[in-house]
């Protein structure tokens, strides 16, 4: 088999060339035919080799083994090759896969971690917008023109508006008058020092002003430029009124301090003058060359001056029991009349020994027949006796006027002087204690000034009320008011002082208990008139044994305060030996809860030293029975 072989000008390329090798070995007859000049005698002496060259049956198995082996080694290499570029590829396969899961883990990763922030910030947003907004006091943000950007709710709470409301009106129209100049204030701290502090007084919606605490300091960005100012207002309305109320009290308890001070100065004086008088004049009486005239003088002093001592001793009690509310009005049958009797009588005695030329008079226009009422008699009288006291101390001549009348339901009583007066601005303070008008050492006049505050404190409790009128230069009137409770008539009291006044029991006995020998002997020189048949004993256990020895025994006049044995525990020791002995208890403690225990202990009345003569008398004339 021939074949023939055009070979073109441009020459035999490598593939030609391996081509034609195969075609040899496979038996053909090969006809080169060339068309180009590069060709040249070359190929013409390969076509005459080719054309003469024969192969066998043989040469042509050879030529397909040698190029199934060719086949095969270009096979394999080729299969290495794309075995191993496939081993690489399946290499960076797996490098890349690894990368796209690292690099979608990240990316799962980041875009987590971007919810998280977001929700973090969200919810960090949410927690501190909660926060400004659960904020009791006022939080507000202004630009740098003073506009507001933002604010919680508290901030127009405290003004009582709302959000639409307040933005209604002009910030500053809220501002109180003396407050006006804050913004200016407040602008040039701001600008001076970075923050402001002060307080501003705001008018609240209903209308009353509070008072507000702010704060206000410069808010800069990241580049340090001023973007305007953040403020805090504080409602201390209440924190200022306690303030005020804490320095008025403050004040007030400085005043009442120096006043107690001034107080305690003056009882030495108001204690030691009376006290002065009465050991004066006693030491006087022991004289041996005393007329009778004299002596009794003395004695009135010596009364007088007693007196005085007393109602000194009981206003400072009674302002302590005042103090710590045991002050109990106690009613009984009273006549109006015979308190004003008696009363008329200690002012005339006082106007007297002044030796000041002072009238007194009385305007009675009560009804003689309604007269007994049920009020404190002790109270009344002591009011009554304060204030017309004080007229006769601070008029230094003129007239003094005390007129009663019925007022509807109540009894008024006026007491009109014509002395100094009372300057205006000191009538607010004239019933307060310790309060005189002119205090200190350089006062002309003695007291210790707590007379017209325990005569308003009783008032008060009984159910009345007092008032003041007066004039500097003028003269003053007091009134004051105690309801009228009518009890019957002024007569019924004149019987019973005439049954007090039966004093013949010289058929009773009397024993009297007490440790100390000077009350044994007034108590003695008091009853020794009466005829009654006295006995004494110094101690509890002594007047148990006489009560013992001595059935007959009549009443008994027993101390409390004993020592060993005081009166409440003999009490009860003499009940069981006696249910139906009369005890009456004397006793120097004066407040209410004794005299019940004393009662409950087993006595039957209870006296108060000092022990005068007629109250003595009037209450032994209760126990002690007549033939």
């Amino acid at each position: 088999m021939k074949l023939r072989l055009i070979i073109e000008r441009k020459g035999i390329s490598a593939f030609n060339y391996i081509v034609l090798i195969i075609l040899l070995f496979s038996g053909f007859s090969l006809e080169v035919t060339g068309t180009g000049t590069s060709f040249g005698t070359s190929g013409k002496q390969i076509s005459g080799a080719i054309t003469m060259f024969t192969v066998s049956f043989f040469q042509l198995i050879l030529t397909f083994i040698v190029l199934a082996f060719i086949i095969c080694i270009i096979v394999l290499f080729f299969s290495w090759k794309i075995k191993k570029v496939r081993l690489e590829l399946k290499t960076k396969s797996i490098e890349l896969e690894k990368a796209n899961r690292s690099l979608e883990d990240k990316t799962n990763e980041a875009s987590i971690q971007k919810e998280q922030i977001v929700n973090g910030l969200s919810d960090s947003e949410k927690f501190f917008g909660r926060l400004i907004q659960s904020a009791g006091d006022g939080i507000s943000f202004y630009d740098n023109n003073l506009n507001l950007i933002f604010s919680n709710d508290a901030f127009y709470s405290i003004v009582g508006y709302d959000r639409e409301s307040y933005r209604e009106i002009d910030p500053a129209s809220l501002y109180h008058p003396d407050d006006k100049d804050y913004y200016f204030k407040r602008t040039e701290a701001l600008k001076k020092n970075g923050f402001f502090e002060g307080e501003l007084r705001v008018r609240h919606k209903d209308g009353h002003y509070i008072n507000l605490s702010t704060r206000s300091v410069v808010v800069k960005d990241e580049t340090d430029k001023t973007i305007g100012a953040l403020a805090i207002s504080r409602d201390i309305t209440a924190l200022k009124k306690v303030h005020e109320d804490l320095v008025e009290a403050k004040v007030e308890a400085e005043t009442r301090s120096k006043l107690k001070s001034s107080f305690l100065a003056n009882i030495s004086h108001e204690i030691r003058t009376p006290l002065n008088s009465v050991i004066g004049f006693s030491n006087l009486l022991l004289a041996n060359n005393l007329t009778r005239e004299a002596k009794e003088e003395y004695i009135e002093h010596i009364n007088h001056n007693s007196e005085k001592l007393l109602q000194i001793i009981g206003d400072i009690i009674d302002l302590s029991r005042l103090e710590s509310s045991q002050m109990e009005i106690t009613y009984e049958e009273t006549s109006v009349i015979e308190v004003i009797n008696e009363v008329i009588e200690e002012t005339r005695q006082s106007i007297k020994r002044n030796e000041k030329p002072i009238i007194l008079t009385v305007k009675n226009q009560f009804e003689d027949n309604g007269d007994l009422i049920f009020t404190d008699k002790i109270w009344l009288k002591r009011v009554l006796n304060h204030l017309l006291d004080n007229a006769v101390k601070f008029t230094l001549e003129g007239s003094v006027e005390l007129s009663y009348e019925r007022e509807n339901d109540d009894i008024l009583f006026k007491v009109k002087d014509t002395g100094i007066g009372i300057k205006k601005e000191n009538l607010g303070r004239i019933f307060e204690e310790f309060n005189q008008e002119v205090n200190g050492h350089h006062r002309p006049f003695e007291g210790l000034g707590v007379g017209l505050t325990l005569a308003k404190e009783v008032l008060e409790r009984m159910g009345g009320k007092i008032y003041v009128k007066s004039e500097k230069g003028v003269g003053s009137e007091f009134g004051f008011t105690i309801p009228y409770r009518a009890a019957g008539s002024s007569k019924m009291k004149s019987r019973a002082h005439e049954v007090a006044n039966q004093t013949d029991w010289s058929s009773k006995k009397c024993l009297l208990v007490d440790d100390n020998k000077d009350v044994l002997i007034y108590l003695n020189r008091i009853l020794v008139d009466t005829g009654i048949n006295l006995m004494t004993a110094r101690s509890g256990s002594e007047a148990i044994s006489i009560i013992e020895q001595t059935p007959d025994i009549d009443v008994v006049l027993l101390d409390m305060q004993m020592p060993e044995m005081n009166g409440i525990e003999a009490t009860r020791e003499i009940r069981k030996i006696r249910k139906d002995l009369p005890i009456i208890a004397q006793t120097a403690f004066i407040f209410e809860d004794d005299k019940d225990i004393i009662l409950e202990a087993g006595c039957d009345a209870c006296l108060i030293k000092p022990i005068r003569k007629e109250h003595l008398l009037a209450v032994l004339s209760g126990f002690i029975k007549l033939p």
